[in-house]
């Protein structure tokens, strides 16, 4: 545990010692309640601004004094209340019960909560069938069950291709960073992910640049180190460099010389806001938020996209292409907490089907999201 979490924790429980003697003598006025609750709020809050050196610690900082502070005022609002305000104790026994369960919910159960999502894509580009499976922001600072039960996934389904738009390995130090590296590569072997045509994979912000593709050693298939287009049995895929996934304005063409189906591939999704002549743009980063509100979605999304595509949709955009932004595997590690509201980790597979059996594919396909919502979220921080 770092010194801003202590000096936090110090605070907050220096502020639950005065309230706690502030409801014990004045408990008798329900105003006392307010103004405690008042109180609680304003000091955690401002004290994870104030100590929280950037974005994520702040985040965590905030989830401590909401998940840990929280409920221990909340319990002492209800020992003080109960036996004048009923209804006061009610309203905080349901406050209590809500934080606790929701608490549980983004911390020990979404997190590990693997969503497997499937979308079908009708092509005159294609002869046969293919298979793709997209993992994005693998994302651990640990390889265990989770992660083999991920890639076992994976295997299951038997993907003719494999791509991963970045983010794999997390860790603070060169020498966990070489442990974790080999558990990764062993998992590959272990459950024998050797797709057909390949796994291509691009860098992603958590990334080191020297040696993230070591991840990838004697795996067939292609590493992007910087943007450019290679073939893949019946598709061509472009992967792009890191800052080239970050470009709004971005213009990439298809090889003039082939007529095969078309991906573009990045971490981030951004590049998708330019103009980009393919059938399918992949992409990750985004997390799908990581916490989203119910019935308003992410927060934020660390991105110029709008946050109705980062849910691992198949969205259509205006171009006439297909883009997946997938919600990822993982979750942001370091100074974030780890925990994920109402957005479950997501394991993508996308079938792409020759338009000449669309009869049958039609009824597989998946629900496409409009593009026409322009909202976006922006932040200068990044997953």
């Amino acid at each position: 545990m770092n010194l801003t979490i202590i000096t936090y924790l110090s605070i907050v429980g220096v502020t639950l010692a005065v309230l706690f003697v502030l409801l014990k003598y004045f408990g008798h006025n329900v105003y006392s309640y307010v103004f405690a609750e008042t109180i609680y709020g304003a000091a955690a809050t401002y004290a994870a601004l104030k100590i929280g050196h950037d974005f994520f610690m702040i985040f965590q900082l905030l989830a401590i004094g909401a998940f840990v502070g929280g409920p221990i005022f909340l319990g002492m609002c209800v020992f003080f209340a109960h036996p004048r305000f009923k209804l006061m104790a009610l309203t905080n026994i349901i406050l209590l019960g809500v934080t606790v369960l929701v608490g549980i919910d983004a911390f020990f159960i979404e997190p590990h909560m693997l969503e497997v999502t499937k979308h079908s894509i009708v092509s005159d580009k294609l002869d046969s069938p293919l298979r793709i499976a997209i993992l994005a922001d693998f994302q651990t600072d640990k390889i265990g069950d989770y992660e083999r039960s991920v890639l076992q996934q994976v295997a299951n389904e038997k993907p003719d291709l494999f791509l991963l738009p970045g983010d794999y390995i997390q860790t603070f130090t060169a020498q966990e960073f070489a442990a974790e590296r080999d558990k990764f590569k062993q998992l590959f072997k272990d459950l024998n992910i050797a797709p057909k045509h390949g796994t291509f994979a691009v860098q992603g912000n958590v990334d080191d640049f020297a040696c993230w593709q070591q991840l990838f050693t004697d795996m067939p298939g292609h590493t992007f180190e910087q943007s450019e287009t290679v073939a893949a049995g019946p598709v061509d895929i472009t992967g792009l460099g890191f800052y080239d996934g970050r470009d709004g304005q971005l213009k990439v063409a298809r090889n003039a010389k082939s007529n095969k189906f078309h991906i573009v591939m990045a971490h981030y999704p951004d590049f998708s806001l330019g103009k980009i002549d393919a059938d399918l743009l992949v992409a990750g980063h985004c997390h799908g938020g990581q916490v989203q509100i119910p019935f308003y979605g992410p927060i934020v999304t660390m991105s110029n996209v709008p946050k109705t595509w980062v849910n691992g949709d198949l969205v259509k955009l205006p171009s006439g292409s297909n883009l997946v932004i997938s919600r990822g595997v993982g979750m942001e590690r370091h100074n974030a907490p780890r925990l994920r509201f109402c957005c479950r980790p997501q394991l993508i597979f996308v079938d792409l089907m020759p338009d000449k059996i669309k009869p049958q594919a039609n009824s597989m396909m998946s629900p496409v999201v409009s593009s026409w919502d322009q909202r976006s979220e922006y932040s200068g921080s990044s997953f």
